[in-house]
């Protein structure tokens, strides 16, 4: 898997089937988009390819929230590879990147300097500043510059919608078993 510290060495990719977001923890439900990407970059003889941020952006919006990563950008990054994952594109996130609204993110990276052929989105996507970008306003956004978008359904373990922050909130708990339910593999505070 070859990773990319930003668009402008993404160039040389082929059709791209892309995936955006923070990708912390690469749980069930992450796993579920990231399948279906690396497949249907497969058919479409394209490559798979996740966009991702590096702090996570809670950690640089919410600085004094009890947010913690799951795992580190490092094990993420081992997990994606386990996946099948062609790329990913790590995008330094900054307060200036923060402020950039949904439209000029998929327009200017996404689009003109991605090439994307395809997004992949979970339910519960949203992009640009204060999340504005919801799956709607992606979508219709998308199609008009005649990219396709894919929309997979949530994931459910045991009548529990597979979230990130379900999974934080599992670990706070010390309910270690339910988390590694929801993550698919145990969960080491060793990874964060």
């Amino acid at each position: 898997m070859k990773v990319l510290s930003g668009f402008e060495e993404a160039r040389a990719l082929t059709r791209p089937v892309v995936a955006i977001g923070s990708f912390d923890g690469v749980h069930l439900g992450h796993r579920r988009v990231l399948g279906y990407l690396c497949d249907y970059a497969r058919h479409r003889a394209g490559d798979s390819v996740v966009v991702t941020f590096d702090p996570h952006p809670q950690e640089l919006l919410r600085p004094d929230s009890d947010f913690f990563r799951i795992n580190s950008l490092e094990r993420n990054l081992e997990l994606m590879a386990s996946a099948g994952v062609d790329a990913v594109v790590v995008i330094p996130f900054t307060e200036a990147f923060s402020r950039l609204t949904y439209r000029d993110f998929i327009e200017q990276y996404i689009i003109k300097q991605l090439k994307a052929s395809t997004l992949v989105m979970g339910p519960n996507h949203a992009l640009g500043h204060n999340r504005e970008g919801r799956r709607e306003a992606i979508e219709t956004l998308c199609t008009e510059q005649g990219v396709e978008v894919v929309e997979l359904p949530e994931v459910i373990c045991h009548d529990i919608a597979v979230h990130s922050a379900e999974i934080r909130r599992l670990i706070r708990e010390e309910r270690w078993q339910e988390a590694d339910e929801l993550l698919g593999y145990h969960y080491s505070k060793e990874n964060k």
